[in-house]
């Protein structure tokens, strides 16, 4: 995918939003709880930033350093911002964690991601970003 992307004049990619064709149940109601398209839908939240952390790093080793990388799914704390951008991501966006705590999310997100690089030694994103450590 990266190498057809890098053919063309982009700007920045989404990587990811969610995880496709997922459907969970409300057990108290018996009712999907993802109500597009009859309860399939998009997987989002927690369960995506895994696959997001792994995406967003391999599309910043294969994709040409002037295509950005907004880093999407699973960010609910300043850490999970880290993490995004620890592997490569040049924005962060929320979704489901500004669904459940409105705009007051960015804020509490903020706060977070500077203690957690104040606590890295970082006084700047662009320190740590994409300098995931490898074994």
């Amino acid at each position: 995918m990266a190498a057809i992307l890098n053919r063309y004049p982009l700007t920045f990619i989404n990587s990811i939003n969610s995880r496709g064709n997922g459907l969970w149940i409300d057990p108290e109601t018996d009712t999907t709880t993802i109500r597009p398209k009859g309860g399939f839908g998009g997987i989002g939240g927690q369960y995506a930033k895994p696959v997001a952390l792994a995406n967003v790093r391999a599309f910043r080793q294969r994709l040409r350093a002037d295509i950005g990388i907004i880093g999407t799914g699973g960010v609910t704390t300043g850490r999970d911002a880290y993490e995004l951008i620890l592997c490569g991501a040049n924005l962060v966006s929320l979704g489901s964690v500004l669904a459940t705590e409105g705009v007051g999310a960015f804020s509490r997100l903020t706060t977070e991601l500077k203690a957690e690089m104040a606590k890295k030694g970082y006084s700047r994103v662009d320190e740590f970003r994409g300098q995931l450590n490898t074994l």
